[in-house]
């Protein structure tokens, strides 16, 4: 008799919510991934792409091998001989062009994988090279950039107490499609839904009324660009009032610096320019005020728009002059489960590092250069130039607008660590099979710092690596020795091959500095402890890593000129394009299944003024660039205002319409809220 299936505790990957897993495994198969019950903080929850985890797993197209590509195709070849070949090409450049020469782009899965995170970064240090580029730079550099200024750390990203929060003001988010960007919080909808159950507010500042908006909270449309003059306009309300700031003096420095940053927007101009009322934006500030515990978050819709660091800036400062941080209901910073911001400071992560491009001069933001900056660090006209470049769990290629498959054809060297052979990988010399999430330990060690209900679990492999698929961090350190990194670098690749360092160790040795909890007791109980609850009163004046808050940073303030200066364009007739995720998608990483043509939300009375009616095919264009999409009707959106979502394949790559448009304080790209132009096809 054929016993039935075994049930494996584990959690999902995919975005910072960790929900907690079941693999049902039966002779050595995933049969079925399903949501974890017990666990204590998802409690059942699971996106469809959590359950995915199986068909992943077993994916017919997914590299199993080692392989190269030869001019008659792809070559199936041996771990030794791929290391073997990587290293010698690396070791050849690095001495004919010196160590810059090489570099890694680290795509979003990388940071939800602990062995991946920690030995990558650990490669490019021990190659004594700077040159790392990450997918944050598409969609939450602002928000890295900014923590830096005002904290000292990007690590740190305040997170709302939605436990106790009464007033909570979302710009830019859809967590019922893709939860919340920097927050680990299982089923987000649900948990904004309990703060209106429990007599609270709920306010959802969008261009359209999206999944979420039309479940819960109030919807206030905003024109697409202007969140950071809507929160002008709120700083400008409250600088009028009499506020008690006697307890932000002592913990920030430049309060007064930063309430005049105010004084040219009231809230009627600032109505003029977002089309939300001026009374409305006073009473959002006030609100905000008044609130016993209130929070103000924003994610990827401000993040990706042309002032989202400003934005963020603002966001940040007007939660702390109102008293809502670090305070019960308001917004919290956890120390997590183990001290990741002084870990942070010792790996050189506690602000800005001396390093910058050799084209523009752009700075690293979380260790990292902006994405967008990649395609001329490969052609600037110097000989250390990037000649060699890795790419892990990523598609920069479909991530973002440029030509950077064209700067790709004139590396010496590309190697891809995947699941797949994507857009960027198919043009590599070698693709190298990593693990997925089912075959590789792990630790949310890049999010601790980021739960509302502080939490640590710890998964061994459900499954063994199929075929020949490697974890991540096994071969970064394997390539590490083949390149010829230095063995006196202070990085995890530079330490001599025989210590017995493995992502459970590095694990360990953290959960010990913790003191919270141990790898062992982890193991005992695979869905997880539960930590110390956040205290309110624990961050400013404690824990700030730059000692005091910094309210008025040079840079951000600068920027508020190239604001001022762009009021008209922003203001300017014409349809805005804002983008969208889709709920089965995994952005641009996972490869796209057929699937219809993406639609163009567009308001009915845009669309009658331009000839076009609902399943009409339509062009996009912008400047002289071009895609297609079909048009779906919508009173979701307001007028003037068109929403696609990115990451699609050729003729519908929102991606190819776009300018190559980096916002000038962290590099963060540019995505939403340019000029286009709709008209139906042919």
């Amino acid at each position: 008799m054929s016993q039935g299936p075994d049930a494996i505790r584990t959690f999902c990957r995919i975005c910072e919510a960790h929900c907690g897993l079941v693999a049902d495994v039966q002779e050595g198969r995933v049969v079925r991934v399903r949501p974890d019950r017990s666990h204590p903080v998802s409690q059942g929850y699971v996106c469809v792409k959590g359950t995915s985890a199986g068909e992943v797993h077993h994916d017919p197209e997914r590299i199993n091998y080692p392989m190269k590509r030869t001019p008659d195709g792809w070559q199936r070849i041996g771990w030794e001989q791929a290391l073997a070949e990587i290293g010698a090409k690396v070791r050849a450049l690095r001495r004919k062009h010196g160590k810059r020469c090489t570099a890694l782009y680290t795509g979003n899965p990388t940071f939800f994988n602990a062995g991946a995170t920690l030995w990558s970064t650990a490669f490019l240090e021990a190659l004594g090279s700077p040159n790392h580029f990450a997918s944050h730079s598409v969609d939450v550099n602002n928000k890295f950039h900014v923590a830096t200024e005002m904290y000292g750390s990007s690590l740190v990203q305040p997170v709302p107490d939605f436990d106790h929060c009464r007033y909570l003001v979302c710009l830019g988010t859809n967590p019922m499609v893709s939860q919340m960007s920097v927050v680990h919080l299982p089923h987000a909808l649900r948990t904004l839904q309990r703060i209106q159950e429990r007599g609270g507010s709920v306010v959802i500042v969008d261009p359209r009324r999206t999944e979420t908006a039309q479940r819960v909270g109030e919807h206030l449309p905003i024109r697409p660009g202007t969140d950071a003059v809507l929160l002008l306009g709120m700083l400008h309300t409250l600088s009028q009032e009499s506020l008690d700031l006697q307890r932000v003096r002592t913990v920030a420095e430049g309060v007064d610096a930063f309430l005049a940053a105010a004084e040219p927007w009231p809230a009627e101009r600032a109505a003029s320019i977002t089309g939300i009322e001026a009374d409305r934006i006073r009473k959002l500030a006030l609100d905000l005020l008044h609130a016993e515990g209130g929070a103000l978050y924003m994610s990827t819709g401000v993040n990706m728009g042309p002032f989202g660091s400003l934005a963020y800036w603002l966001l940040q400062g007007l939660n702390l002059i109102t008293g809502q941080l670090d305070r019960r209901g308001g917004l919290l910073v956890p120390p997590g489960a183990y001290p990741a911001l002084s870990l942070a400071r010792a790996v050189g992560l506690g602000g800005f590092d001396r390093h910058r491009t050799q084209a523009d001069g752009w700075h690293r933001v979380a260790g990292a250069f902006p994405l967008g900056a990649l395609a001329d660090e490969i052609r600037v006209d110097r000989p250390d130039r990037i000649r060699a470049l890795f790419v892990c769990a990523g598609n920069p290629v479909r991530s973002a607008p440029g030509d950077l498959a064209g700067a790709l054809e004139e590396l010496d060297l590309l190697v891809g660590i995947d699941l797949y052979v994507n857009d960027t990988t198919v043009k590599a010399d070698y693709v190298l099979p990593a693990t997925d999430m089912l075959e590789r330990s792990d630790f949310a060690l890049a999010h601790t710092l980021l739960q509302v209900h502080p939490h640590a679990q710890f998964t061994d492999p459900v499954v063994p690596p199929h075929k020949q698929r490697r974890a991540e961090w096994e071969i970064f350190r394997d390539l590490a020795k083949a390149c010829g990194a230095s063995l006196l670098s202070p990085s995890l690749c530079g330490l001599p091959a025989h210590l017995p360092i493995t992502v459970d160790t590095v694990v360990a040795a953290l959960l010990r500095w913790g003191g919270h909890t141990s790898l062992k007791a982890l193991r005992q109980t695979p869905e997880g402890v539960m930590l110390p609850p956040t205290e309110p009163g624990s961050f400013l004046g404690k824990r700030v890593p730059r000692g005091r808050v910094q309210l008025a940073p040079e840079a951000l303030v600068a920027d508020l000129e190239r604001l001022e200066a762009s009021i008209h364009e922003l203001t300017a007739p014409g349809l805005r394009l804002v983008g969208r995720r889709r709920r089965h998608r995994h952005n641009s990483w996972l490869p796209r299944r057929a699937e219809a043509p993406p639609t163009l939300l567009i308001h009915p009375e845009d669309a009658v003024a331009r000839g076009i009616a609902m399943g009409d095919r339509v062009q996009v264009t912008a400047g002289d660039r071009q895609i297609e999409a079909v048009a779906e009707l919508s009173e979701e959106v307001q007028p003037t205002v068109v929403v696609m979502p990115h990451g699609h394949e050729p003729p519908y790559d929102v991606n190819r319409l776009l300018p190559l448009t980096m916002e000038p304080v962290s590099g963060q790209m540019v995505f939403h809220a340019h000029t286009v132009n709709v008209a139906p096809s042919g």
